[in-house]
């Protein structure tokens, strides 16, 4: 009995030390991005780029707006509440957002930003 218990907990120290060296990375993706001198707001507005399919006058007044935005959240750390200035800065932003870009395209910002918004702005107007 004592030799099956000694093979199993070799078998389970074996098996946790071999998926430990299995590990999924995108080291070339991190060298490139790391290589570039890029603020954050240019790295979102390229993103963005991709992802939605932007018309360069589009592309344009994305990365105006995620400028003003990036500004605006590095003054957020000095505020007293920043939770609510951060909802007050998506909020104009997602309403900006709503008159640049397509429905389609706005859905998939919510989708690529990780929330799912199945209202717009104009809906929790009325």
């Amino acid at each position: 009995m004592k030799k099956y218990i000694l093979i199993s907990v070799f078998a389970l120290i074996s098996y946790s030390g071999f998926s430990q060296q299995l590990k999924k990375t995108d080291d070339k993706l991190d060298m490139a991005v790391l290589s570039l001198d890029l603020e954050g707001y240019e790295m979102a507005s390229i993103e963005m780029k991709q992802e939605l399919n932007l018309t360069q006058e589009q592309y344009a007044q994305v990365e105006q707006l995620n400028k003003q935005r990036y500004e605006k959240l590095k003054e957020v750390h000095l505020a007293e509440r920043p939770e609510e200035i951060q909802k007050k800065i998506n909020d104009t932003t997602d309403t900006a957002l709503s008159t640049i870009l397509s429905e389609d395209q706005l859905q998939s910002y919510f989708e690529l930003e990780g929330r799912r918004k199945t209202q717009f702005m104009t809906d929790v107007v009325e």
